[in-house]
């Protein structure tokens, strides 16, 4: 169950950083982002263009919008990582959500394992695999919320409206809020 008291961009960023927190020690540094696309990598095999450009992506996340909050030895903890962010929305909105869109659109192309353009729901479970084995059925649900259309796939439109409310949104019930499964 969510914690209310928390702001949703809050509970988000929170969810976000361990994602993107590799090794589980509760900093992150460039190289937790590369070991993110080294999983990606070992889920979805076969894909070294793909896998460049969402390490590329990932680079630059953290050298545009992460890397002048170091704390020392190139790392960032949970506090900083979410004041970055929501620095970057502030200052910056359009230059982040670019940022963030090219890595998400990148994160999530590894997953068309079709090449038809969409993710349909066998795609997307993978997906969750890779990125920490969030229980299927919780997974599904995300799904579900992402899929605005109802049509049983996401298309780059749905991709997209999801990464600005994932990043920018504090709706509790807004769909995007599910990109990367339930925060």
């Amino acid at each position: 169950m969510p914690d209310l008291a928390t702001p949703v961009l809050t509970r988000k960023m929170h969810y976000m950083f361990t994602l993107l927190d590799a090794d589980r020690d509760g900093y992150l540094r460039e190289d937790d982002l590369a070991a993110v696309a080294d999983r990606m990598a070992e889920a979805f095999p076969g894909q070294p263009d793909r896998i460049r450009t969402l390490r590329d992506a990932l680079h630059r996340l953290w050298a545009d919008h992460l890397a002048h909050l170091d704390l020392g030895g190139g790392r960032l903890d949970l506090e900083a990582f979410e004041q970055g962010i929501r620095r970057s929305v502030a200052a910056s909105p359009v230059t982040l959500l670019e940022t963030l869109h090219a890595g998400a659109s990148a994160w999530l192309a590894l997953t068309d394992v079709d090449e038809d353009g969409l993710i349909g729901l066998d795609e997307y479970l993978r997906l969750s695999r890779a990125i920490g084995g969030v229980p299927a059925q919780r997974m599904e649900e995300a799904f579900r919320r992402l899929d605005r259309d109802g049509n049983g796939t996401l298309d780059p439109a749905e991709i997209d409206a999801a990464v600005v409310e994932f990043f920018t949104s504090e709706d509790p019930d807004a769909p995007g809020n599910w990109l990367y499964g339930p925060f």
